[in-house]
């Protein structure tokens, strides 16, 4: 089997570290990307709770009346 290998770096302790050949992420994009879900999530909730709530709400939402 031919199969792609990652790069090995050796540690103090003789313990072979395995790194990817690639890695985008960094600590401000995972940051990043983290904070958007969490944003859309509570807007999403709120837009719920509102649709449930205000038949106005919903009537603007959805153009029907409830």
């Amino acid at each position: 089997m031919d199969e792609t290998k990652s790069t090995e770096r050796k540690t103090p302790d003789n313990s072979a570290e395995v790194q990817p050949k690639w890695d985008y992420t960094t600590r401000n994009g995972t940051l990043f990307t983290g904070a958007v879900v969490v944003v859309l999530n509570l807007i999403l909730i709120i837009f719920v709770i509102l649709d449930r709530t205000f038949p106005s709400v919903h009537s603007f939402i959805t153009g029907k009346p409830v």
